[in-house]
């Protein structure tokens, strides 16, 4: 069997084997007082890494399940909404919105570069927007917003704020009530360090009101009725039971490790991948670096073939770009169960690739 190649991926991302250990179990009853509680203390443990006194939904679907979710239940046609769109999943808000009829505009921001602030509150000041729309971490390009002064321009205008924060949340500090964050996403496969299939969507108290005014647009992702049977431990419809006994371990370590050490894990091996980037004829492309990972500069064009070497020659997958950043960036990872050994490994590699490349 060909040995299980080493991730620097932003999702999947290596799990500890503590918790693909629980993922081994057989499956618990769901319809149980022991599963609700276990369900009220994942809840507990989600508003932890969240930073937030509001509540959240759980659902069995991925992050874009989640942006859909936020999109049907806290926007509808008397909405004019405002999306920041700096790659791939800023566009999938603008894909969401034109699928839905939502009317929106968007700042199209360059691959890789910062939010013109100024810009912003200028175009904010002059037009009648009801919400805005950002990915806290822009996945595609490696590029991190500044989620808190965007924030108090969006609470400024009363503008309901949501904010993708699926790669960001327990990789870079994010503190939604303090932030003026109306509602937040995230999914399972990120820095939360689990399989796939989970997400959530944390409301604050004004998204919770607006929720009650809406009038529901999908059976499966009406949030209302996540809410109502939360309130027992329950959710409406069944879960991935496997997934949620391991997002309760994992809430539970993270509590313990606490938020802070949680986010200087990330930040300690993106600094010691980062640092060695320069020997390598390498850099970061991004302006604002996320700790979740680091998008790679390749001075000869020559992203995709570094991809494909490290996959073929060292048995190490590493994310490529797609479109334009194609050929120009690769994208390393610094998510989930990562040690200073194996970032040295993918030094190494690199070191080997681009030498023979030079």
């Amino acid at each position: 069997m060909r040995k299980t190649r080493k991730l620097f991926t932003p999702g999947p991302v290596p799990i500890d084997s503590h918790i693909l250990e629980l993922g081994c179990q057989q499956l618990a009853y769901n319809r149980t007082p022991e599963f609700s509680a276990l369900t009220q203390e994942t809840l507990a443990g989600l508003n932890y890494v969240f930073q937030t006194k509001g509540k959240t939904a759980i659902l069995t679907n991925s992050g874009t399940g989640a942006m859909e979710a936020a999109v049907l239940n806290f926007l509808d046609h008397s909405d004019r909404v405002l999306i920041i769109n700096g790659g791939t999943f800023g566009q999938r808000w603008c894909d969401l919105c034109s699928l839905h009829s939502i009317d929106f505009s968007e700042i199209k921001v360059d691959a890789g570069q910062d939010v013109d602030v100024d810009h912003l509150s200028e175009m904010v000041a002059q037009k009648k927007f009801t919400a805005l729309l950002i990915n806290a971490h822009e996945t595609a390009t490696g590029q991190l917003y500044d989620i808190e002064l965007i924030g108090k321009i969006a609470r400024q205008y009363g503008l309901m704020f949501i904010v993708d924060a699926i790669s960001s949340v327990c990789a870079d500090r994010f503190s939604m009530d303090d932030w003026h964050v109306d509602v937040a996403l995230l999914s399972s496969q990120k820095a939360l360090a689990l399989p796939p299939g989970l997400s959530f969507v944390a409301m604050s108290e004004r998204a919770q009101t607006r929720l009650q005014s809406s009038n529901p647009k999908s059976l499966y992702f009406n949030l209302s009725d996540y809410l109502v049977n939360q309130e027992r431990g329950q959710l409406p419809y069944t879960p991935a039971i496997g997934l949620l006994t391991q997002l309760h371990q994992r809430l539970q370590d993270i509590k313990q490790a606490t938020i802070p050490a949680i986010i200087k894990q990330h930040a300690d091996m993106a600094s010691q991948f980062r640092c060695s980037l320069g020997d390598l004829g390498l850099r970061v492309f991004a302006s604002r670096s996320s700790n979740a990972l680091t998008s790679v500069a390749c001075k000869n064009d020559n992203a995709l073939e570094i991809v494909q070497a490290l996959r073929e020659q060292y048995n190490i997958e590493v994310a490529p770009s797609g479109g334009a950043l194609k050929d120009k960036i690769f994208r390393v990872s610094h998510m989930g169960a990562i040690k200073t050994t194996d970032v040295d490994i993918l030094v190494q590699a690199l070191k080997q690739i681009t030498r023979l490349n030079s």
